[in-house]
Parts: C-alpha cells; structure tokens; sequence
C-alpha cells in the first residue's frame, strides 16, 4: 500500500495514492413532483434528464408510511419552461411490495371519491 508522508501534511487519517484512473458514482436524493400513479408505474417531474432504460430506487411517502421501490425509466419527454427545462418521467415500478400497492389502491381509491360525482336519487 503505497503512503508517502508529505512535509507538513496536518491530516491525521490515513491517505492511499491512487495510480491511475478510479471510478466512483454519486447518488442524489431529490424530490420530484408526481404527476399520476397507478399499480404499474408513476409519472413524475424532474429538472434532470434521466436515461431511459435506467433502474432508479424510488421512495414513495404516503400518510407517514414510507415505501422504496425500484423503478424503470420507461419514457422521458421535455417540456420548454419559462425557467427552463423540464421533464417528463414515465417510471415502471419493478416488483413493489404488497404493502406499497396496498397504499397506492387506498390513494386512488381516496382520489376517485373525491372527484367522481355522486349520482343523484
């Protein structure tokens, strides 16, 4: 393991010299707005352009319940803003657990009520 200890070098933890080139990734947590859901997927908006094809964790909060759930980036579409750019993102959920589509039946259950009008008698 190469070290080289440099003249003045106040850092107290260890350093390893990398030679050559050593790829790494960032993860970003951002919100984004969702704009439909049903059992099968969720479309949302981003700021970024995100790869189709992409595999994405998903963290949907409903009612103080968190649920994670993998998501493929199905479709992307931009949209022209006066601030900017938009975008799109048509995801497919992959797998999501039983209690998560529980929760999303319930919320578009709840939706449904709120805006189907009541037959009148």
């Amino acid at each position: 393991m190469p070290f080289k200890e440099r003249l003045g070098d106040r850092r107290t933890d260890l350093r390893f010299e990398i030679i050559g080139q050593l790829w790494g990734s960032i993860e970003i947590v951002e919100p984004h707005p969702l704009l439909n859901l049903t059992r099968g997927g969720a479309l949302i908006e981003s700021r970024t352009r995100l790869n189709p094809d992409g595999v994405r964790a998903v963290r949907f909060r409903f009612n103080g319940t968190t649920h994670d759930i993998q998501a493929r980036v199905r479709h992307v579409t931009s949209e022209a803003v006066p601030d900017g750019e938009r975008f799109l993102v048509g995801l497919q959920f992959i797998e999501p657990s039983a209690a998560a589509l529980e929760q999303i039946d319930r919320l578009v259950a709840a939706r449904l009520a709120e805006t189907t009008p009541e037959a009148e008698a």
